[in-house]
């Protein structure tokens, strides 16, 4: 087979260019998803009403955990992929697309008939009230429809920014991203469909991006190949997949079982109005999240292509400047937080009460948000390097290890009652922040030693 190295320029382009490069498709794509989650809420709140918004926020966790398993082939896979790019290994890259893709087809189908026969029991595991109970379930019913395309169009993101493709990376997310916004209103306010119609409408931008993606790498466009001889997935480079991306599951998992604690906890301390404020809450704070997500996606081929080609210097320069932009934007967000609460959830409720709880939430989740940047680099790099140990524990560390703890033990062993919650995140925040410096602090100083001994 005639090899294409064009992924070259990850291994000689000025770091600082190249980062630039990078993140900032990766950034606006991230940047559009976020937007979309923020109007989204809007048009939901506005168009169907408050319990509307709680019942979303209740699915919101699950399909976070539906991502979880997606993210766990995807950016294991993504690793491996650019590592054996800048080993000049191209065989094992498409053996590694090739069988990425017949696991997230098949995760992706266990999933959905799961989710189908179990959908109330899990919805009340999430912490479901009946109230939100009628809203929650129209949601995610047909927001199961795209869990197959939502996973194709992750992973095929993934593949594409791993060979160094970032813009038609950026691209799959985008198209996502557009035709949620532009159908959420047709099918929301024009059609009249309500909750359902905000599901339907991502079930087919869902499905527009993992179409777009698979024409892509069909048509041999991309570097890397899905190949037949590979349709049977090798034991070893699953096994290599999984262990990787692993961290990036545990991240994702601990998020929904943090979520689902939480909504747990609130259910019993604070009622609908608490799980509605939360709920509005995460989705504000995903807009954050969300940019610092796309520079540490920018950031992994980097990493992972001259770990394999072991220009430990490259390495470093890439990290010092990721860490400087996630830190901006985590700065920027806690900035939101202390000045700016009100006028951030008056975007989507009208309830004054909810106002209220929901401004204080998001002021106290926000504090420390700056933190938020180092501890997203620390796990990148480790699952960069294909080191699935540390980045397992760097991507746990923040909410299993430290928030959900403090989330159980605060409201019912203390006198801070529903307010226990609230402090758990500040307190996390920057307990995660002072052990993932130490451990990067500790990786940047014997990086060389490593890369020379591989």
């Amino acid at each position: 087979m005639k090899t294409n190295h064009s992924s070259e320029f990850l291994g000689t382009e000025k770091i600082s260019k190249l980062l630039f490069s990078f993140s900032m498709p990766a950034f606006i794509a991230m940047l559009a998803s976020g937007i979309y989650n923020i109007v989204d809420t809007i048009f939901i709140g506005k168009g169907i009403g408050t319990l509307a918004v709680g019942g979303v926020g209740i699915v919101f966790p699950i399909q976070t955990l539906y991502n979880a398993f997606a993210q766990m082939i995807s950016i294991g896979a993504a690793s491996a992929i650019s590592r054996s790019l800048g080993e000049k290994k191209d065989d094992c890259a498409n053996q590694v697309t090739t069988n990425a893709y017949i696991l997230t087809i098949l995760i992706s189908l266990l999933l959905m008939i799961i989710s189908y026969f179990f959908i109330n029991p899990i919805l009340f595991f999430f912490g479901s009230n009946e109230e939100l109970l009628v809203y929650a379930h129209d949601y995610l019913m047909i927001s199961i429809l795209s869990i197959p395309f939502n996973a194709l169009a992750l992973l095929s993101s993934a593949v594409f920014r791993a060979e160094g493709n970032i813009k038609v990376s950026m691209m799959v997310v985008l198209i996502g991203a557009v035709f949620n916004l532009a159908l959420d209103p047709l099918f929301i306010f024009t059609l009249n469909g309500g909750i359902k119609g905000a599901a339907f409408a991502t079930v087919i931008a869902q499905a527009l991006a993992s179409l777009f993606a698979l024409f892509y790498i069909f048509s041999h466009r991309s570097i890397v190949r899905f190949e037949k001889k590979y349709l049977i997935p090798s034991l070893a480079i699953s096994r290599s997949i999984i262990s990787v991306g692993f961290s990036a599951f545990a991240r994702n998992g601990a998020t929904s079982l943090f979520a689902l604690i939480t909504n747990s906890t609130l259910r019993t301390f604070g009622g609908t109005q608490s799980i509605t404020a939360f709920g509005t809450v995460n989705r504000i704070i995903s807009f954050f999240f969300l940019p610092i997500m796309g520079i540490n996606q920018g950031l992994q081929p980097i990493i992972s292509y001259n770990y394999g080609a072991r220009h430990s210097d490259r390495i470093k320069q890439a990290l010092k400047l990721a860490l400087i932009y996630t830190t901006i934007i985590g700065a920027i967000g806690s900035l939101v937080g202390i000045l700016f609460p009100t006028m951030a959830i008056r975007l989507f409720v009208k309830d004054k009460q909810l106002i209220s709880e929901a401004t204080f939430v998001l002021r106290i989740q926000l504090l420390f948000y700056w933190t938020i940047g180092l501890q997203m680099v620390a796990s990148t790099f480790y699952q960069s390097i294909g080191r699935a140990i540390p980045a397992l524990f760097l991507s746990i560390l923040r909410q299993f290890i430290i928030l959900i703890p403090l989330i159980f033990i605060l409201p019912r062993y203390t006198s801070l009652g529903i307010n226990g919650v609230w402090y758990s995140f500040p307190i996390s925040d920057f307990s995660a922040f002072l052990i993932s410096a130490f451990v990067l602090w500790q990786a940047w100083h014997h990086l060389h030693i490593k890369n020379e001994d591989k």
